[in-house]
């Protein structure tokens, strides 16, 4: 029975109507799995108290009654600006909560710092730092640490991979910048020190070795209760198999940029942009056929404020310090899409090879373009494909973490 299952998942995955015959599956876990109704699998509402007192909401999938198997990750799903984690599930359709069902990988979706219910970053940063830094480090110092002590064990899953799409790409390298290149033992100034230096200039080529940490290679139960350090939570206590990232590069569409720039107010701290604008540019024109008209039907609904530090960042310093300070720190697995039709960045061959090669030290890479895709990338009808690939990664990634080869 097993080996008839493994043979038949190995088509699915080495021919194109296998592919189909995949997707057509995952789509039906929705209606029903283990003769439980659809309603039954939707995500579930959570908020959780960090150990900063500061709060972190989002939406999970349900936990399954039996454990999944050996090495299997949690994923963990950042949105990108004006969104929310109802990105991650918009519609029975395109919702990660069918993949997640199907391919027993459980799937949690966070309401970034300043969206809905999630405690904001402070107004004002730290002297020499910038959003997305502040931001980076809170998700691997405070999130992470805290959706993993909340959910490791109830799942059942051995390691974290992360999905950032858009806005969420810089705060997540950041994350796994600091996770590669810093011990559990580090104070979190010794950790800033060893990895940005003085501020002044790019850190030397020769980072910091990562200190081996064999203990958070165990299953769910034991890495979540790896306990605290010095009166302190340890921000190692969490494992991190890979990163997935979208909707982010190097060269911006100026073409969008002017659009956008006269809707941005600078005196404001968040920025909401009209439903029909976002339509237009991250979704495409309907008359295109890239995203399913049920998804234009929601998107007032699925519509937030953006941050307008986060915004400046994106265009401002931080293509200034990412590659030397972050990407090239980066160990764990990447894998980087942009679409063909991306309304903020430009996916020329040029700019894929440069964004991919920031990743230096990583030790496993892939990168390309998906056609037929639009900058929301996880709502238009590729968005299906685009799943099964991030579910796909995910657990290539946790399987090799928890056999100790990456």
């Amino acid at each position: 029975m097993g080996q008839t299952f493994s043979k038949q998942i190995l088509y699915d995955l080495t021919c194109p109507s296998g592919i189909q015959h995949l997707l057509q599956r995952c789509a039906k876990a929705t209606e029903t799995l283990a003769g439980k109704p659809a309603e039954s699998q939707n995500m579930e509402y959570f908020s959780l108290q960090l150990a900063n007192n500061a709060v972190v909401t989002g939406l999970r999938t349900p936990a399954a009654s039996d454990p999944p198997p050996k090495g299997t990750p949690l994923i963990v799903g950042l949105h990108g600006g004006s969104y929310s984690a109802d990105y991650y599930n918009a519609t029975p359709t395109y919702s990660a909560s069918a993949y997640s069902a199907f391919l027993r990988v459980p799937f949690v979706a966070i309401n970034r710092p300043g969206y809905k219910d999630s405690t904001a970053l402070p107004d004002a940063l730290p002297e020499g730092s910038t959003f997305f830094q502040e931001e980076g480090r809170y998700l691997r110092n405070e999130i992470l640490p805290a959706v993993w002590k909340a959910y490791a064990a109830d799942y059942g899953v051995s390691s974290i991979v992360i999905l950032g799409h858009s806005l969420a790409v810089p705060m997540t390298i950041v994350a796994a910048a600091l996770h590669a290149t810093t011990s559990s033992s580090s104070s979190d100034e010794q950790r800033l020190d060893q990895l940005l230096g003085d501020g002044e200039g790019p850190v030397s080529n020769q980072g910091p070795e990562r200190e081996q940490d064999t203990s958070n290679r165990k299953e769910g139960t034991k890495a979540a209760e790896n306990g605290k350090e010095n009166g302190k939570e340890n921000v190692k206590s969490y494992p991190l198999a890979g990163i997935v990232l979208s909707g982010f590069g190097t060269i911006p569409n100026a073409t969008t940029m002017t659009r956008v720039e006269p809707l941005v107010d600078p005196n404001a701290t968040r920025i909401t942009f009209p439903s029909a604008f976002k339509d237009e540019i991250m979704l495409s024109l309907p008359s295109t056929g890239f995203t399913d008209p049920e998804i234009y039907e929601i998107t007032e609904e699925l519509n937030t404020s953006v941050s307008l530090a986060e915004f400046a960042d994106a265009v401002g310093s931080w293509p200034s310090y990412w590659r030397e300070r972050y990407a090239k720190h980066v160990k764990c697995p990447v894998m980087y899409a942009l679409v063909a039709n991306d309304c903020f960045w430009m996916p020329t061959k040029e700019a894929m090879e440069d964004f991919a090669g920031s990743f230096e030290n990583s030790v496993r890479v892939e990168k390309g373009v998906v056609l037929g895709g639009v900058h929301c990338l996880e709502l238009c009808r590729v968005g299906r494909g685009w799943y099964a690939r991030v579910f796909g990664w995910a657990m290539e990634c946790g399987v090799a973490f928890g056999l100790g080869v990456l």
